[in-house]
């Protein structure tokens, strides 16, 4: 099982159909206490909740609301598309298939993760 730790952040991400996406901009491990915080990780970054969570645990990663808390429960990887209008994606850690030196593979292509 590929847990947070295997992966590090400047990792190419390869999909299931060879194709490289991006690459890793940050990890998040599994958290099954995180209920508390999901909420405010997928909020503006005005809201002042968000603000008092940020300013005590560092910034959190902007999530989907609508994805927000299986990937946290779960853990996930962000990734940074390449180009100036690719914008971010999300993989939970389930859908790593295997991790080498400078590389992640999925196990879903990139539009299976778009429909996390």
């Amino acid at each position: 099982m590929i847990t947070y730790d295997h992966v590090i952040k400047g990792m190419l991400v390869i999909d299931s159909e060879g194709r490289q996406i991006g690459k890793v901009s940050h990890v998040e491990p599994a958290n099954a206490k995180i209920a508390d915080f999901e909420e405010a990780a997928s909020v503006s970054t005005q809201d002042p909740i968000n603000l008092i969570l940020t300013a005590i645990f560092g910034a959190t990663p902007r999530v989907p609301k609508e994805m927000s808390s299986r990937l946290f429960r779960a853990g996930f990887v962000k990734i940074a598309g390449h180009g100036v209008w690719s914008g971010s994606r999300f993989a939970p850690l389930s859908a790593i298939d295997r991790v080498d030196d400078n590389h992640i593979y999925l196990s879903r292509n990139v539009h299976q993760l778009d429909a996390v």
